[in-house]
């Protein structure tokens, strides 16, 4: 039986959540937030879930600049590919069934990665970030920074997860070549 996310950790939880999030922004240096479902909570996702993940690149010209936003649902998956706001390719596919899935097995591992300490942006870092939700309900969130291999180790688990789902559109390259 499924129980949603927000029901087993209940409207205290999700306000403690909340206070977290707003002190957090109060203080300290600037970090890049890493919410997951706590660990005692089993990530449930259904066909109607919805899947981002973001690739930030790092500060260069705008002719090499590449990020994107992949978004994936359980029919269609989206690639946008950008610089610096500007859309140089915007291409959608069908979402295959095994792909749906194996995005949809890997939520639990996703949702149990962490990043050891206090991460802090870095000239010339990437970034990478994923959000799985169920309507208005967060089911995982995570953003990491790359700097100097400092997350390496997430950014590996998150890029083997969402390759089968990137892997649905051509390289960056062929759909958006540099300058």
């Amino acid at each position: 039986m499924r129980i949603e996310f927000a029901r087993r950790l209940g409207r205290r939880g999700i306000v403690a959540l909340a206070c977290i999030a707003v002190m957090s922004g109060c203080s300290g240096p600037i970090t890049t937030p890493v919410l997951t479902v706590p660990s005692s909570v089993e990530p449930t996702i259904d066909d109607d879930s919805v899947i981002v993940y973001n690739f930030y690149d790092s500060s260069v010209p705008p002719p090499s600049h590449r990020s994107l936003e992949l978004t994936v649902s359980r029919t269609q998956s989206r690639l946008v590919i950008d610089s610096y706001g500007d859309v140089l390719a915007d291409e959608s596919r069908p979402t295959p069934p095994e792909v749906w899935s194996g995005l949809v097995d890997g939520v639990p591992s996703l949702a149990a990665l962490r990043v050891d300490g206090a991460q802090e942006g870095c000239v010339g870092g990437t970034g990478e970030a994923v959000h799985v939700s169920l309507g208005k309900q967060v089911i995982v969130e995570l953003a990491v920074d790359e700097c100097a291999g400092s997350t390496e180790r997430v950014s590996e688990a998150i890029g083997g997860w969402i390759k089968p789902a990137r892997d649905l559109f051509p390289p960056t390259q062929e759909l958006a070549p540099t300058g």
